[in-house]
């Protein structure tokens, strides 16, 4: 493929999604868990023909990004959370090949994959999607998963420059057309080349941003950057502040992503009492491993506070829960969006079901909000749960 041949970052597909007011996306649909720590069984699996069908249901109702979440080995409890969990750039594969618009982010422990490796094996997804293929780059915190791979977690101020570095070889290997050495803090290699190259001159950059070194990485590097707050306020200074810093590091087109889990109902009670049922069937052995891993020094605090702490990361790791009617949705993610939020992932206790009733009652009056483009509400009535 010749410089002329390839999608550049302005007519991307996924520059033409980035003019949606609110992306919508689904997240971590390749593990156990992916709609909360808990017991309450749905119709949710860890098997392909599951994964099939909820990426070709978010295909068909307009979503505009997938992403898988990278975790090689699980958190115990009785749910095991995160325990089965598809490796991310085969199954990105697999989904690219399946779907027709939705932008196939692969997860990527930066630590355990190779720059070369990857620069390869995200073009070949490229290829495959015809140009809808993108890193969502994490530098692991899980320090017994990182051992099976005899690593241990970066030093916190190594971590963002291992991942720039990183990325200066895989966006270099996407470029370049002759071959080259790369003597770095990191990497010493030589005669580095790569084809055949993305089909996208760019393909997007996730990054998540908490840190003052991550957000600094973000702004700089990233088209995408999580930050997970049910603080509105919060949430929008942040928004301001990356735009601020990504504009001072001419990156002037970054947008914000947030991760949502969504309980909606035909009523506001019913709503709260199955979101209530979800909380008093958390997984709290499973969702402690996961705090302590992370580093939570959950028992320090009361043992009534560890309790209310733990439901709420089982239920929606400190992100927004979304509970209530269809109206009451839309004026939820309507506060995302006014809190400077570009692209919202949001998770489900059973997909098959209610992605479909989202559908069909949510995504309309987010379209009259002016959030959505419009989309021809019959096809989505047309959608049914998946058996």
């Amino acid at each position: 493929m010749n410089h002329q041949d390839r999608i550049s970052r302005s007519d991307s597909l996924f520059a033409l999604h980035r003019r949606q007011p609110m992306m919508l996306g689904v997240f971590a649909t390749n593990g156990t868990g992916s709609g909360g720590i808990h017991t309450v069984p749905s119709s949710y699996e860890v098997s392909w023909d599951h994964s099939l069908a909820i990426a070709r249901l978010a295909d068909e109702i307009g979503f505009e990004l997938f992403m898988p979440v990278s975790r090689w080995r699980g958190f115990g409890g009785e749910s095991n959370f995160a325990g089965d969990t598809y490796e991310t750039l085969t199954y990105m594969a697999a989904i690219a090949a399946v779907t027709t618009r939705l932008m196939t982010i692969a997860t990527i422990h930066l630590p355990m994959v190779h720059p070369v490796f990857a620069a390869k094996a995200v073009a070949t997804i490229d290829h495959v999607s015809r140009g809808r293929s993108g890193i969502n780059m994490v530098m692991g915190w899980y320090r017994q998963e990182m051992g099976m791979f005899g690593l241990a977690p970066h030093q916190i101020d190594e971590r963002y420059s291992y991942a720039t570095e990183w990325l200066e070889i895989v966006r270099a290997l996407w470029r370049s057309y002759e071959p080259f050495d790369h003597d770095g803090a990191f990497f010493k290699l030589e005669n580095l080349v790569s084809g055949p190259k993305p089909v996208q001159a760019a393909p997007p950059i996730v990054s998540a941003a908490t840190s003052a070194d991550g957000i600094a990485f973000a702004a700089r590097h990233a088209d995408l950057t999580f930050a997970r707050s049910d603080d509105r306020d919060r949430l929008r200074e942040h928004s301001r502040k990356m735009r601020e810093l990504a504009a001072d590091a001419g990156n002037k087109d970054v947008g914000v992503a947030s991760l949502s889990l969504v309980v909606c109902r035909e009523t506001e009670a019913e709503a709260k009492r199955y979101h209530q049922h979800l909380r008093d069937h958390a997984d709290l052995v499973a969702t402690r491993n996961l705090a302590l891993s992370s580093g939570m020094n959950i028992d320090a605090l009361p043992q009534d506070k560890q309790q209310t702490i733990l439901r709420d990361m089982a239920l929606s790791a400190g992100a927004d829960a979304l509970v209530g009617t269809p109206e009451q949705i839309a004026e939820r993610i309507a506060g995302f969006h006014d809190a400077g939020i570009d692209a919202l992932f949001l998770g489900f206790h059973d997909y098959l079901a209610e992605l479909p009733f989202f559908a069909e009652r949510v995504l309309p009056l987010l379209e009259e909000r002016g959030l959505r483009g419009q989309r021809a509400n019959r096809e989505r009535a047309a959608l049914s749960p998946a058996v």
